[in-house]
C-alpha cells in the first residue's frame, strides 16, 4: 500500500497589523500569519507545526512580505481603519519608517531628481519583492482558467465531431477523430505555454506598474533591471517582457531613452 506522507507549509492568522508596503508606497492594514512545518498524511495535517517564521500580506494589493512578529504591540483580530490600526499594532510606525517616508516624499515630488543610487535601488526593490511569487509559479506547471478551457473544448471536439462526421461523412469517422484529437491537443499546449506570459501581465505587471509609476521609470532602466535579475537567475527577470510592464505603466509616466 502507498502511502502519502511528508511535511507542508500550515499558515494560521494571527490578526491585522499597520505596516508599511513597498508595492504601494505607503502604510496599509495587513493580515499577519504564522507558518509551521507539519507533518501529513495525504496532505491532512494536524496542529500548527513547528515554527519557521511569519508573512504579512498587504490588504490593498495583495503582496506578501516575510514579517517580524516582534515589531508589532499587538494584533486586531479584526481588520480596522488604518489610522486605528496603527495606532494599537504599531504606534512606532512613523519614527520605524522615518527614512523610507522621507524618501517616499521626495519620490512624489522630484523622483526624476533623485541621486542615481538611490532612484536604481527603489526601482529595483518593486521586482525583488514580487520576485518569490514569480519563482512560486513557475516552479511547476499551473492550468489557469483559460487552460481548462481549451481542455474542455477539446473534449466538446471529440464529441460533436465524430457525431458531426456520422452524418456527413460516415466513411471518415476516425480520421475526423483523430483530427478532433490533434486539433485539441495542439489548444490545450498552446494555452499552456503562453499561460506564463499570462500570468505575468495579468498578476505581477499592475503590482509592478502601481509600484513604479510614480518614479516615472525610463525604458532603459527597466530593460537594465530585467537584465541584471535575469542574469542572478531570478525568473521575473527572464519571463517578464519589457514590452509587456511598459505597456502596463501610464504613457505618461514612462519616459523613452533618448
Amino acid at each position: 500500500m502507498f502511502i502519502v506522507w511528508g511535511k507542508k507549509a500550515v499558515y494560521k492568522k494571527l490578526g491585522f497589523v499597520a505596516d508599511f508596503c513597498t508595492i504601494c508606497r505607503c502604510a496599509q492594514p495587513f493580515l499577519v500569519r504564522r507558518i509551521g512545518m507539519a507533518g501529513h498524511v495525504y496532505y491532512i495535517t494536524v496542529g500548527e507545526g513547528e515554527l519557521v517564521g511569519y508573512d504579512r500580506t498587504c490588504q490593498a494589493c495583495g503582496t506578501s512580505y516575510t514579517a517580524d512578529a516582534a515589531r508589532y504591540q499587538s494584533m486586531a483580530k479584526k481588520q480596522a481603519p488604518l489610522a486605528e490600526l496603527m495606532r494599537k499594532t504599531f504606534p512606532g510606525f512613523a519614527a520605524y519608517w522615518a527614512d523610507r517616508l522621507s524618501l517616499e516624499e521626495k519620490v512624489k515630488s522630484s523622483p526624476m531628481l533623485l541621486a542615481a543610487e538611490e532612484r536604481k535601488s527603489l526601482l529595483r526593490e518593486a521586482f525583488l519583492v514580487l520576485s518569490p511569487s514569480v519563482e512560486k509559479r513557475f516552479a511547476s506547471t499551473h492550468m489557469d482558467k483559460e487552460v481548462g478551457f481549451a481542455v474542455l473544448a477539446t473534449i466538446g471536439l471529440l464529441l460533436a465531431v465524430p457525431a458531426l462526421t456520422r452524418v456527413v461523412a460516415p466513411d471518415q469517422a476516425e480520421v475526423a477523430v483523430l483530427v478532433a484529437m490533434a486539433a485539441g491537443i495542439v489548444l490545450v499546449i498552446w494555452q499552456i505555454a503562453v499561460s506564463g506570459r499570462r500570468f505575468m501581465r495579468r498578476d505581477v505587471v499592475p503590482l509592478l506598474a502601481k509600484s513604479l509609476n510614480p518614479l516615472r521609470p525610463k525604458k532603459e532602466e527597466v530593460t537594465a533591471i530585467l537584465a541584471e535579475l535575469k542574469t542572478h537567475g531570478h525568473k521575473i527577470g527572464s519571463k517578464l517582457k519589457v514590452a509587456d510592464l511598459l505597456d502596463g505603466l501610464k504613457p505618461a509616466r514612462v519616459v523613452l531613452a533618448a
